[in-house]
């Protein structure tokens, strides 16, 4: 349900009442046990829930803030609403927002979307699977790539679109930059995201897929203004070319994905008829390979469950062919990574946790036989020879220690599932079957 900005304002006011009442009450001894004191398990968990009340609370005013709405010409409406053969369901809203507070509404829009520490759960396993590095800033580098030089934003978590303060509705890009919008407000409303448990994996095809579609409404509306567009400034382009080379290849290749493949794939299936696209967008691909590999493979139907582990399950995901691709593309072999992921059945990684400060990580993949599971086995071998800085790779099942006291394994498991372990002790390692 959407809560408008004049009801928003007295939740805001009636949660920042709460958490100054709670807070007070812990300084004035109100919460603590009766011995007067907290011991320093009890004051991390406190600050860790004084921490999420203001990122909550921060994210609602954010979002609660808003520059007025964006009058939308009706031919732009009609022209979307044409080329994909749909009909808006309810009026499309947009936005006006000051371009620097751009990222920090994507960055609550995200937090919002994620829940409850879905973006800090995921910075920490992203880290222990190798996708991120230590410095690393998750849901800020996020925020950056999709508003650093963005024209108009879509919101996947209300459904609507944002333009900036320097958006000029004579210009020929931000004419297209709007109709992209649209066109994803257009999809969103009759292809919504899926309720309940879903995988990361499957939130990117379907951001892939959409995207796609809607990359495909803004091409062609430059394809028939080529013309009229003249002189172009690529200060904007240059500004986001930067950040995107400053960002891990992880993120690059998320943002790839979604902005090439998906547009590949999207395109592939206009040319099949609009019947086709309007078919996948009622029922998405299931698996990134789908969309990596449209014509190399039949898409196995296995599905892995973890083992039981140790301490408390923080979260559990897929990391899919292109989470496995972008992880072997460490190793400097673009064709062997992409031929290991091609061979994928199915994977599930676990960030788990045995107190507040302690993580660890279990990814368990499947692969179609045994020979691409041998492949996969010496490949994460030789990551973590990377991972420990070692010029000598680690035999299945050694146990080998970082720089930062990490502890790590790759397993063979069967003859087609292998293991990756981090572990923050040594104990831990004897624990995870």
């Amino acid at each position: 349900m959407r809560v408008s900005a004049d009801r928003l304002l007295p939740i805001l006011l009636g949660v920042a009442i709460a958490v100054g009442g709670w807070m007070h009450g812990a300084h004035n001894g109100a919460m603590l046990p009766s011995n007067g004191a907290l011991d320093a398990v009890e004051l991390v968990a406190l600050q860790q829930q004084v921490d999420q009340l203001t990122k909550e609370n921060e994210a609602l005013r954010s979002l609660s803030q808003g520059g007025g709405e964006f009058s939308v010409p009706p031919e732009f409406i009609e022209r979307v609403e044409k080329q994909l053969g749909l009909r808006f369901v309810s009026t499309p809203v947009v936005h006006q927002v000051a371009i620097e507070e751009l990222p920090d509404r994507v960055l609550a829009s995200m937090e919002a979307r994620y829940g409850d520490g879905g973006l800090d759960d995921r910075q920490i396993a992203y880290r222990l699977i190798g996708w991120l590095r230590q410095e690393d800033r998750l849901g800020h580098q996020l925020a950056a790539l999709r508003a650093v030089g963005a024209r108009a934003w879509f919101d996947e978590f209300s459904g609507e679109a944002w333009v900036t303060n320097r958006f000029q509705m004579a210009n020929i890009p931000d004419q297209a930059s709007l109709l992209r919008a649209l066109a994803r407000i257009l999809l969103n409303q009759h292809f919504p995201a899926a309720q309940g448990e879903i995988t990361d994996e499957f939130v990117r095809i379907r951001d892939a897929l959409h995207s796609g579609v809607a990359a495909g409404v803004e091409s062609k509306f430059f394809q028939e203004n080529a013309r009229a567009i003249g002189f172009m400034s690529l200060k904007e382009d240059n500004e986001a070319a930067q950040l995107m080379l400053s960002l891990p290849p992880f993120l690059q290749g998320l943002a790839s994905f979604a902005g090439i493949e998906g547009k590949t794939y999207a395109d592939e299936l206009l040319v099949k008829g609009s019947a086709e696209l309007l078919d996948k967008l009622r029922k998405p691909p299931q698996h990134s390979a789908e969309i990596m590999f449209p014509y190399e493979r039949e898409i196995a139907t296995q599905s892995l469950e973890l083992a039981e582990t140790p301490g408390e399950m923080v979260i559990e995901d897929a990391a899919g062919a292109l989470g496995l691709r972008l992880w072997f593309d460490r190793l400097g072999d673009v064709k062997e990574s992409r031929d290991l992921a091609e061979e994928l059945v199915d994977d599930r990684w676990r960030l788990f946790a045995t107190d507040d400060q302690t993580f660890h990580l279990v990814w368990v993949m499947a692969f179609k036989d045994k020979k691409s599971a041998e492949g996969a086995t010496n490949a994460s071998l030789s990551m973590l020879a990377g991972f420990v800085e070692s010029t000598t790779e680690p035999v299945i099942g050694a146990v080998v220690k970082t720089s930062e006291g990490r502890y790590l394994r790759v397993d063979r498991i069967s003859d087609t599932q292998i293991r990756f372990i981090n572990a923050a002790d040594q104990a831990m390692m004897d624990q995870v079957k």
